[in-house]
């Protein structure tokens, strides 16, 4: 089902996209999480729920989709996302305690 938005993508993209997030976020350690990654007009974004000492934050980070994609095979890309992803998303952690 196609909207009037110009938007081009498949479920299929959505799916690798969210496949490829679940495992960065296990590589970045984080504990309790939920997350939706979708096309918007301006590129793709992700929203993150996690939990923090506090209870919960909500992370909002803009998606280069592409590097996202490759980072499923491409170890460059893979690092350039996590280096990317990890400062927004430090708090989420299991072992945030000690580390600023």
């Amino acid at each position: 089902m196609a909207g009037g938005s110009g938007l081009v993508w498949s479920a299929d993209e959505v799916e690798q996209a969210r496949e490829a997030t679940s495992t960065l976020f296990e590589e970045l350690g984080l504990a309790a999480y939920l997350f939706a990654i979708e096309p918007r007009e301006g590129g793709w974004e992700l929203k993150v729920e996690c939990a923090v000492k506090e209870g919960w934050e909500a992370i909002t980070l803009p998606v280069d989709i592409q590097l996202l994609l490759s980072s499923r095979v491409d170890p460059d890309a893979r690092k350039r996302v996590l280096e990317t992803w990890a400062p927004r998303l430090a708090a989420c952690r299991r072992n945030s305690g000690g580390q600023a």
